[in-house]
């Protein structure tokens, strides 16, 4: 028996934040060869983070068998972890048959909760959310249909103070430490004496196991580095957004560190939001927007929200007054593919010209 299920989510991108309210219908269509009984139709939100590393076995004893000149594999020990965020359950349907060829839709709705790791696909490990139908069937295996969401963190700073660090020879100092990703992140040396300095944007993400004990495994990334001593390092588009929810198997951090061949590095902390802050730039920087958001939500904060795509320019928006240009502002446009607009961004600013 044939059965087709379409999920209809009121975003396209299926992008949601955390605190708002996921709502939507899907539609079971059955084959025309006979009916469809059922002890019962659920649907259920659920989300989880996973993680998984293998190590080396170096402890364990080197056994050489005289009997093969095969080489032997080094034992390898296999670290995992699991956590359920969140999972949310609704049954729609109870003792029903649906005959040949009809189609049952069925509508729902789930309330996200405010604190909730963002979705992410990491190297070792990922966190995501999914919605799943489930046709509970006497007799037979349940049969289930799968919509994967994705889910960001509202992470918004408004604090843009100024940080540096120092040692007796030299000083590191950042006009904020807020950005969010695609943006650049503009720094300054001052050196009493001359010295060869580097300076790098580094990625910290720790993943913390719990089976076959409880280890954690911190991966460094350096994302852009310059031995200028003032310049502007890039922040992928692409990175993460930092985790702040204590206790999770996946914990992501940024920071600016200067390496120099005389003195101890300097660091300073970034806080990596959702949303990037209104400042004044002299050159574009394309940051996050989540195109999800509802078309007359007058509340958005965001510097990117003139522009219907994701790659957005970082500016000081003037103000509007009046409510109707703000709906033709954030009035959806006709819609194009987010993949076709990078590669036309990309061939366009980055590539040489022919």
């Amino acid at each position: 028996m044939h059965i087709n299920c379409k999920f209809n989510l009121p975003r396209s991108s299926a992008v949601y934040y955390t605190g708002e309210q996921i709502s939507g219908s899907f539609s079971l269509t059955i084959s025309k060869k006979k009916a469809l009984q059922l002890e019962a139709l659920s649907i259920t939100l659920f989300g989880c983070s996973t993680i998984c590393w293998q190590e080396a076995q170096t402890l364990m004893p080197h056994v050489e068998h005289n009997d093969s000149t095969a080489v032997t594999e080094t034992a390898c020990l296999k670290f995992e972890g699991s956590k359920t965020h969140l999972l949310q359950s609704q049954q729609l349907l109870e003792a029903v048959i649906l005959p040949p060829g009809c189609t049952q839709c069925c509508n729902f709705e789930f309330e996200l909760p405010s604190a909730l790791p963002g979705s992410c696909r990491l190297p070792l490990g990922s966190t995501s959310y999914m919605l799943q139908v489930t046709l509970h069937r006497r007799g037979k295996h349940d049969k289930c249909f799968q919509q994967r969401l994705c889910i960001r963190n509202r992470i918004e700073f408004t604090d843009l103070q100024p940080a540096k660090c120092a040692t007796a020879t030299l000083q590191l100092s950042l006009p904020r430490t807020v950005y969010a990703p695609g943006q650049r992140v503009a720094y300054q040396l001052a050196a009493t004496s001359p010295a060869t300095c580097t300076t790098r944007l580094c990625q910290s993400i720790t993943y913390q196991s719990q089976q076959p004990s409880t280890k954690a495994k911190q991966v460094l990334t350096v994302l852009d580095e310059s031995s200028d001593l003032k310049a502007a390092l890039h922040l992928p588009l692409t990175a993460p957004i930092m985790s702040q929810l204590p206790g999770e198997l996946i914990a992501i951090a940024y920071y600016l560190e200067t390496w120099t061949s005389c003195n101890e590095p300097l660091r300073l902390p970034l806080l990596v939001g959702t949303v990037a802050p209104p400042v004044e730039i002299d050159f574009p920087a394309h940051g996050f927007v989540n195109l999800a958001l509802c078309e007359n939500d007058l509340q958005i904060s965001s510097v990117n929200h003139r522009l219907p795509h994701s790659c957005s320019q970082e500016f000081n928006a003037p103000s509007v007054s009046r409510r109707g240009e703000h709906l033709k502002l954030l009035r959806r446009q006709k819609k194009q593919s987010y993949l076709r607009l990078a590669l036309r961004y990309f061939n366009k600013n980055l590539l040489p010209a022919h």
